[in-house]
């Protein structure tokens, strides 16, 4: 629009200053004179640039610019497509495209194999780059294979995309070059490799660089499958091995080339067991083992396990693991075990696959140590005043860490800080209580006491603390400040103190007051005793004016106290009693003599008697006083014609006391003779002058007679009347004692009086006897003398030991037994009693001379008392036997053998336990020398031993008088040289002749082998009876207890069952014919001897007794079977004896010498026969065959063969083994010969027989000759042949018959000499008849053998 300017103006338009195009869809148009307007339609890229408006007049012309920006959307100017490039090219692809503004060109990969998921290239990577839109890859590989994504975008549309496929043409390529790869043992793996190339791709195995074939290992399979970009091969394993633990490689080839990768296989299993398990260390409680590291099964091992248990516990539940980190050294640690202990460890690796097995076990025991826990139970209990018991029980046994040896047990009293210990040794009886008896303690103290238990490591840790008194004692001192106050006649008090604490010995739970009369404190029984807890009492009910005699003593539940020293006192005065008697006598016919008897209890001093007369009209009586010293008194002026009544009474200071009774009397002309004396006891001492009063009245006066104990006194120096008629005495003495009589007699009357004097003497000799005597002990018995009539006081013992001085023991009066005590054991005494009164001591006892219980110390055997180590030896105290005394101490000295001095080790080994004796030389001998003392004396001990070897061996014995051996040999050979050596020349010579007989021996045996079997000259026969078959028999003894079960020697395989085997080189006697039987006159009578066997024939069919004797010996009749006669004689010259030993040998001469076995005979029983043990029975019995009891061959070298009681044979009267000589069966019958023999293992087979034409019968049917005979036995059947598809009596006949044939008919009908009439008066015929019908009759009782129970049947045995 042009605003300014004339018109017409012409406006023009230009592009890039060139003209508009008509072609590029311009238009211009005019709107008026100024404006001009330009339309683009379609707009092209083209059309961008800058457009100019002219604008012209003629004036002049003016422009206006204006530039026009076309937005174009991208388009390709290169389109990229699919590219292949060679492996390892630099790869270029273009992608270019044009568009306004400029596309902008970026490339991106497909993340995958296939397009889609595209990710911006990498451009970190040199080998990659992007330049203007153009894609560089340097060294492209296989990796840069893909598809691309080209983008050019400008923000205007949608933009442009080009995907292309950029494929790298490559040799075979394996991503990865080696891997591992695992598999367990035993079960199937697969091995697979991708080969990424150009196909077709070719793929090979490799195993360790050899070819894998599949095709000669069938356990190995390949599969191959087609990818998209290569090929996968599978390599299958059906069951890996440890062998296929290799390097497999994977080889891929195609045109381009070729390529592998490696496969490392680890075939894992469960490692090995570990090995070389070995203790390096151990204690009590821990062990240090190593081991080495076994296979770890390609897998490591991850730990090793260590199992342990005790060695009583299983593996199963009594197990304890350790575990062990694999990477650890192959050493570890077992702790928390229990010293002492078995134990049982292994160990067992583990890795991931699994465990090992165990390895071998070890087994250790672990070192002891001290006890780790304290006894229990531990109970203290006071059993006296001095002793504490102490009781307790072992430790739990899981705290003994080892054997214990004893115990520890420490005591204190509780206040002090110091233990004493003793030591008791360990009891191994379980669950016993371990006891001590602690004695010599303090009375009443509290102890301490705890126990620990030892072994030999040391000991363990103590108990609690126990704590106990001992048992009250009694008080050791007296109550002190003894005091005593009368308070009246009959009261008096006692005070004290008590004891101090410190001797009181307990708890003082009171007191008592012993009290007695001072006159009679002697005896006992004059003495009361009060009890009081108090410290004072008063004593009632005493006498009245009397003398005590008080001590006072402490008490506590121990017992009595000592008494206090003895107080005195005495009680008040009082008034007295009534005087006891009283007389009236006629003086004349105006007085009265009255006499009277002191009161018996005065009740303190009499002061006076006042005598009190009454006439019997008077109101009032009279009294007249009478001084103490008078017990007369005459009353005077009285009236002839009254009676008067008399009575006295005593006073003290106190007062008057009682009246005696009432006398009545009146004067008289008359005045008989009367005694005013009464009838009195005395009591005089010994050598003191006596006076017995007789006071007679009477008119006239009477005469006066004395007798004494009877008789008319015979007056003397010593023994006289006085005039006033009393009797005198002087120095009384025992013989004195007595009866005395006065008579008086007048013409009035007469009187009498009797006095009995007593004489207090010192006692006679007490009567002493012993009682009993203990090891420190003696019990009497005391008896006074019986003429002692004066109390006796105490009693006084005096005894000394043999070796000592006297000792005295004071007892009382009372006691009529005493113990001496703590007396020396085993120790002669001499002891002597003497009595003691008030008046002195009497004369000794007889002198008792005796002894102790118990002796000097017995000397034990060495082998109990003296244990022997290398150097040194342990005596066992304890072997010795104290004699009853208990042992004092020991002296060991010891020297050795040649030595002359002794070395003493100890003077004073306290008796008990062990004592060793150190530092003795090893394998020396020594002379031991142990003296053993107690109280009753010592005992002198020598031993001789030597000392083992630092091995522990022992050493032999010394030569006895070496120095001597040749000097006693020179004095009975002395033309023997000196040089020569008996010691060396006597063995050497006896080897010589040994080796010398050894081979003389072999030599005469080899050349009796080489010859061959000798013929042996039978034993006792004459020669003119030596007659032999041509071939040999052997014999074997029927074995007993089973029925039929006799065995065949022809059998090899059961040579060890048979129980007796004959003898090689042995012939047979004669044929029948000849005067000997079959068995070598195994029992033959001698000379005018009375056979007690049977003999046997082995052809006859029966046992029968053959009489018949040799032909130069006579016969006797033989003595009925049973019979003492028969049993008792035993005069056969030839037979085998009783308790005869024989070695037997094998079958035949070839079996070996050396293999014999020897076999006993037994004696002659009570019945039937002697005989010989066979083998073990326990064959199968037959009902048809016969068993026979106690016939047997014992082989003595094992203890396989036993005797067995007999199982077979009816009721026999033997139901036990009675041993008697056996008689082989008479040699079978041919067509027995395979069947009862075999009855264990049943008949032969058929065709080991069948061409006989005999039938077969049963065992004691009648028997068939053989018609035929073969020099060779059948062979025998097999040991595991079915004995239930046979019997004894279905076997089959066999015409093969052995080498000594028996012939039926000559044993029949062959007259040996015998009687034709058998046992039971049968002919021989009879009785066979009866043997086939198996009806033998019953025998007598008491004459059969063994078991048989009576019947007769045949024995089987077997005839080679």
């Amino acid at each position: 629009m042009v605003l300014v300017g004339d018109t017409p103006i012409d406006i023009a338009w230009t592009h890039e200053d060139q003209p508009l195009s008509q072609f590029m869809g311009y238009n211009v148009g005019k709107l008026g004179p100024r404006t001009s307007i330009m339309l683009i339609e379609p707009v092209t890229p083209e059309h961008a640039g800058r457009y100019t408006c002219i604008a012209s007049n003629p004036s002049g012309r003016a422009t206006h610019e204006a530039t026009l920006r076309v937005h174009v959307p991208p388009r390709w100017i290169l389109e990229p497509t699919d590219k292949a490039f060679a492996q390892g090219s630099d790869a270029r692809v273009e992608c270019k495209a044009d568009g306004f503004p400029k596309p902008q060109v970026t490339w991106k990969k497909a993340a995958g194999d296939t397009p889609g998921d595209y990710t911006d290239l990498k451009l970190s990577n040199p080998d990659i780059s992007v330049e203007d839109g153009t894609l560089s890859i340097n060294n492209i590989q296989k990796t840069n294979e893909g598809y691309y994504l080209c983008e050019a975008v400008n923000g205007i549309g949608a933009g442009l995309s080009a995907v292309i496929f950029i494929s790298v043409q490559a040799p075979p390529h394996f991503e990865i070059k080696l891997k591992n790869q695992t598999a367990r043992r035993g079960e199937p793996a697969v091995l697979q490799c991708e080969a990424q190339g150009e196909k077709p791709i070719g793929i090979l195995w490799n195993m360790n660089n050899k070819r894998l074939d599949p095709k000669s290992d069938s356990r190995y399979t390949i599969r191959e499958e087609i990818l998209a970009n290569g090929v996968l091969s599978d390599l299958s394993i059906k069951r890996t091995e440890r062998s296929d633990s290799a390097l497999f490689t994977c080889v891929a080839t195609n045109a381009f080339g070729s390529d592998d990768t490696s496969i490392n296989m680890i075939v894992q299993e469960v490692p090995e067991v570990p090995y070389g398990l070995k203790v390096l260390d151990k204690s009590g409680r821990s062990v240090q083992l190593s081991w080495a590291a076994p296979y770890d099964g390609n897998s490591p091992i991850k730990r090793y396990v260590i199992e342990y248990k005790i060695s009583k516990g299983s593996w199963e539940t009594d197990i304890d693991r350790v575990l062990v980190p694999g990477s650890q050294q192959n050493v570890a640690g077992v702790f928390n075990l229990r010293p002492a202990t078995t134990y049982h460890l292994r160990i067992v690796a583990e890795n991931e696959i699994g465990a090992s097995d165990p390895s071998d076990t070890v087994t250790i025991i672990t070192a002891e140590e001290a006890p780790s826990g304290p006894p229990t139970s531990v109970r203290v209990d006071a059993l006296d005043q001095h002793t504490l018991k102490v009781t307790w029980k072992p430790p739990p046994r899981e705290d003994w860490n080892g054997e214990i040896l004893g115990y520890y047990v420490g005591y204190k009293l509780s206040s002090s800080s110091d233990y004493i210990y003793e030591t008791v040794d360990f009891s191994k009886e379980d669950g016993k209580e371990h006891h001590l008896q602690i004695m010599n303690l303090k009375t009443y103290t509290q102890y301490s006491v705890v126990v620990q238990a030892f072994n030999k490591v040391g000991s363990g840790p103590i108990s609690e603390e126990r704590r106990q008194h001992t048992a009250e004692g009694v008080p050791e001192q007296p109550p002190h400040d003894t005091t005593c106050t009368t308070l009246t006649s009959q009261t008096i008090r006692v005070s004290w103190m008590s004891p101090p604490l410190s001797a009181a010995n307990g708890v003082i739970t009171g007191y008592k007051v012993i009290y007695g009369p001072s006159d009679t404190w002697y005896d006992e029984n004059t003495k009361d005793t009060k009890i009081t807890s108090s410290s004072e009492t008063i004593l009632h009910g005493l006498k009245k004016y009397t003398n005590y005699t008080m001590q006072v003593l402490a008490f506590t539940s121990g017992g009595d106290g000592v008494k206090s020293a003895p107080i005195h006192c005495q009680t008040e005065q009082d008034a007295p009693e009534a005087p006891i008697a009283i007389k009236a006598l006629v003086m004349s016919a105006e007085s009265i003599l009255v006499s009277w008897r002191p009161p018996s209890q005065p009740n303190g001093v009499i002061t006076q008697y006042i005598v009190y007369t009454k006439a019997d009209n008077a109101e009032e009586p009279t009294s007249q006083k009478v001084p103490p010293n008078q017990l007369t008194h005459e009353a005077s002026g009285l009236d002839k014609q009254r009676r008067y009544d008399f009575w006295v009474t005593a006073s003290t200071n106190i007062g008057e006391g009682e009246a005696s009774k009432i006398v009545a009397l009146a004067p008289s002309v008359r005045v008989p003779a009367k005694i005013a004396s009464f009838d009195d006891k005395f009591t005089a001492t010994y050598k003191e002058d006596v006076k017995l009063p007789c006071l007679a009245v009477g008119v006239p006066a009477p005469e006066v007679t004395w007798k004494v104990r009877g008789a008319v006194l015979q007056s003397s120096d010593r023994l006289r009347q006085l005039p006033e008629g009393s009797l005198f005495i002087k120095e009384v003495d025992r013989t004195d004692a007595g009866e005395y009589s006065c008579y008086v007699e007048n013409s009035f009357g007469h009187d009498t009086v009797t006095h009995q004097l007593i004489v207090h003497a010192p006692p006679h000799s007490p009567q002493v006897t012993l009682t009993a005597t203990t090891t420190n002990s003696l019990t009497m018995k005391l008896r006074p003398h019986p003429t002692d009539n004066a109390p006796i006081h105490g009693y006084t013992i005096h005894y000394k030991p043999e070796f000592g001085d006297w000792e005295t023991a004071q007892i009382s009066s009372t006691a009529q037994k005493y113990t001496l005590e703590n007396l020396w054991c085993g120790s002669r005494y001499q002891i002597y009693v003497t009595a003691y009164n008030g008046i002195g001591t009497g004369d000794p006892s007889d002198m008792l001379n005796t002894r102790t219980k118990g002796s000097k110390p017995i000397i034990p055997e060495a082998a109990r008392f003296i244990e022997v180590s290398t150097n040194s030896i342990t005596l066992h105290l304890s072997a010795w036997s104290d004699g009853g005394c208990p042992m004092l101490y020991f002296v060991v000295e010891h020297k050795k053998k040649h030595q002359q001095e002794w070395n003493q080790v100890s003077n004073n080994v306290k008796p008990g336990g062990n004592f060793v004796v150190l530092d003795l030389d090893p394998a020396s001998w020594y002379h031991l020398r142990v003296t053993a003392h107690n109280n009753a004396g010592f005992a002198v001990a020598e031993y001789e031993f030597a000392t083992l070897t630092v091995t522990g061996g022992t050493i032999a014995p010394p030569v006895r008088n070496s120095g001597n051996d040749n000097t006693d040999v020179r004095r009975y050979f002395p033309w023997l040289p000196s040089w020569l050596d008996v010691n060396v020349v006597v063995p050497v010579g006896a080897t010589v002749v040994v080796i010398i007989v050894g081979i003389v021996v072999i030599c005469v045996a080899l050349s009796r082998r080489t010859r061959g079997p000798e013929q042996t000259r039978l034993r006792g026969i004459s020669s003119a009876d030596e007659k032999y078959y041509e071939g040999q028999y052997d014999v074997v003894y029927q074995q007993t207890g089973v029925g039929g079960a006799t065995l065949d020697k022809r059998r090899p395989d059961l040579r060890d069952e048979l129980g007796y085997i004959a003898p090689p080189n042995r012939k047979l006697p004669p044929v029948p014919g000849s005067n000997y039987n079959t068995c070598d006159r195994i029992k033959r009578g001698g000379t005018g001897s009375i056979r007690s066997h049977s003999t046997w024939d082995p052809r006859r069919h029966m046992y029968e007794e053959l009489n018949h004797c040799a032909p130069n010996r006579r016969c006797p009749p033989p003595p009925r079977m049973g019979s003492a006669e028969a049993l008792s004689h035993r005069g056969m010259e030839d037979e085998i004896c009783p308790y005869a030993t024989f070695h037997l040998l094998g079958f035949r001469e070839e079996m070996d010498p050396s293999k014999a076995m020897q076999f006993q005979t037994f004696p002659h029983p009570g019945n039937g026969h002697s005989g010989t043990m066979g083998p073990p029975v326990g064959h199968p019995t037959n009902a048809s065959a016969h068993s026979r009891s106690g016939s047997q061959s014992m082989p003595r070298q094992n203890g396989r063969y036993s005797r067995v009681p007999s199982q077979g044979g009816g009721s026999g009267t033997h139901n036990v083994f009675s041993p008697e000589y056996d008689d082989p069966a008479n040699c079978a019958p041919e067509e027995d010969q395979y069947g009862s023999q075999y009855g264990q293992y049943g008949a032969p087979y058929d065709h080991y027989g069948s061409r006989g034409s005999v039938g077969r019968r049963s065992v004691g049917s009648a028997r068939n000759i053989p018609v035929s005979g073969s020099p060779e036995p059948p062979p025998p059947p097999p040991r595991n042949h079915d004995q239930n598809n046979s019997s004894f009596n279905d076997s089959k006949e066999s015409n093969e018959i052995s080498e000594a044939e028996c012939d039926r008919d000559q044993l029949v009908n062959r007259n040996y000499g015998v009687n034709a009439r058998g046992k039971d008066g049968m002919t021989t015929e009879e009785m066979r008849k009866l043997i086939e019908r198996n009806e033998a009759p019953s025998r007598q009782a008491g004459a059969g053998h063994g078991g048989h129970g009576g019947l007769l049947t045949p024995y089987d045995t077997v005839a080679v």
